[in-house]
């Protein structure tokens, strides 16, 4: 098969399927001789998600090396200089892990998954968007083709939504920034969906307390806001709703959707 399309993107909220279809997705490609990678939300090593990497400013990490000058080689070695910032992914780094101190004060500066967010709005989408651009570097160059799931719209909405209380056009131009980064990569959104959020969250049983009002209402603003950007991307986008929670022809509309840009 012919490859033009170097990355595919799935989204949608919690609980469409979006783990279990994508790593489908992916197990297809490979059986299509596509050599391909796939990245969960979580995984170690994933190219675009800043979880479990800490944020610092540059006089911050100057201190912290000073803190800790028997383990400041390899802070450096991990270090990722952003302008006049640093990330520091400690999750897989064994060594930061053994040191308790040194471990709780890089997860007290985690970027994302916080419940108290150390870098401001322009921090932290100045440095999603450097991520972005590292990765589409990478993936420009490489002749496979990555199947990302949740971390387009999904977490950064999330945060934006969540951490910043960031409006509608906030998030319209950070999303818009990356998407230019990505569109030489001829990318394809899929965007798994249902009809109504309050019914859907509240069918999850696995996690019963997403069923919250508040959690309901932040969920319907957020699906608000992600198609609407689906109509403002510069590359295709297939919206795939599952009304009848049949997962065979969703995954059959997501190859027929791929279809279009790989073949």
């Amino acid at each position: 098969m012919r490859k033009n399309c170097k990355l595919i993107l799935v989204e949608g909220l919690c609980g469409t399927g979006k783990s279990t279809l994508a790593e489908r997705l992916y197990c297809y490609l490979v059986q299509q001789g596509i050599s391909s990678r796939f990245y969960d939300e979580g995984a170690k090593g994933h190219p675009t998600s800043l979880n479990w990497h800490a944020f610092f400013r540059e006089e911050e990490y100057k201190e912290l090396l000073m803190r800790y000058p028997d383990t400041s080689n390899e802070i450096r070695s991990w270090a990722i200089k952003n302008g006049s910032n640093y990330l520091i992914p400690y999750r897989e780094d064994k060594e930061f892990n053994e040191l308790d101190a040194l471990y709780s004060e890089l997860k007290s500066r985690e970027l994302c998954w916080t419940d108290s967010p150390v870098a401001s709005l322009s921090e932290f989408t100045y440095t999603i968007q450097r991520q972005w651009a590292r990765f589409s570097d990478l993936a420009s160059t490489s002749e496979e083709v990555y199947v990302l799931e949740a971390v387009f719209f999904q977490h950064q909405i999330h945060d934006l939504l969540g951490h910043y209380q960031a409006v509608d056009r906030h998030i319209e131009q950070h999303i818009q920034v990356i998407a230019d980064q990505i569109a030489a990569l001829q990318p394809v959104v899929i965007y798994l969906t249902q009809p109504s959020v309050q019914v859907w969250i509240s069918s999850i049983r696995s996690r019963p307390h997403f069923a919250t009002e508040q959690n309901i209402r932040f969920m319907e603003n957020r699906k608000r806001i992600e198609l609407r950007l689906l109509d403002m991307l510069p590359f295709p986008t297939y919206t795939i709703e599952n009304v009848n929670l049949d997962w065979e022809e969703v995954f059959s509309s997501m190859v027929g959707a791929i279809g279009r840009k790989i073949g």
